[in-house]
């Protein structure tokens, strides 16, 4: 069992901890881009959120609940990013860069873990052992990529600090570019996808 959960770990680890995973590592760069480094509760709490959306979708999926086109959701993927960078956009716009209503945020980030999971779903489908308990392997897996997500958006927190404490970039102008950069390199992965 410890082997299984070992195998898993770090198959949901290196599939989130990669560049072959960028379209995943858009959106992580688009949901941590309003967040300061003091947010770093509150950006957890919205990762996990995500975490357990794609979980969710995760469990149907592995056992046959639903069956899914995976072109499709190729098409999704960068739509949650793209849709996720224009909220940023608007709350930007509208001054409320400590996000008074999270709720909405961890909404938005639960909904669109449901489509990731979905991608996720296709990966993992190839990598099942029959054998071995499908809830241990889904935990594992899930284990790897939250820890993996957690790294990336420490370096993504890392970043901005340096880049709004030490080099004194207005905080705005920071989050407002990284959510235009996720934007338009999700919209050329959407019409590279199309």
């Amino acid at each position: 069992m410890f082997d299984t959960i070992s195998l898993y770990f770090k198959i949901g680890f290196s599939h989130i901890y990669d560049f072959a995973a960028v379209d995943h590592i858009l959106f992580l760069v688009a949901l941590s881009a309003l967040f300061t480094i003091a947010d770093w509760r509150k950006l957890l709490i919205l990762i996990t959120a995500f975490t357990i959306g794609h979980s969710f979708t995760l469990i149907l999926v592995s056992l046959d609940a639903f069956q899914i086109n995976s072109r499709f959701v190729e098409l999704l993927i960068p739509i949650t990013i793209m849709l996720t960078a224009v909220y940023n956009f608007y709350i930007l716009a509208k001054n409320k860069l400590l996000l008074s209503k999270p709720q909405r945020h961890y909404v938005l980030a639960l909904g669109f873990g449901w489509i990731h999971g979905m991608a996720f779903s296709n990966y993992l489908r190839t990598t099942l052992f029959p054998g071995e308990s499908l809830l241990t392997q889904l935990f594992a897996f899930n284990i790897g990529i939250e820890l993996g997500q957690i790294l990336i958006v420490g370096q993504i927190m890392l970043i901005s600090y340096i880049l709004t404490s030490i080099f004194k970039i207005k905080f705005k102008h920071y989050a407002f570019t990284l959510s235009g950069l996720a934007f338009a390199l999700s919209l050329y992965l959407f019409i590279e996808q199309w």
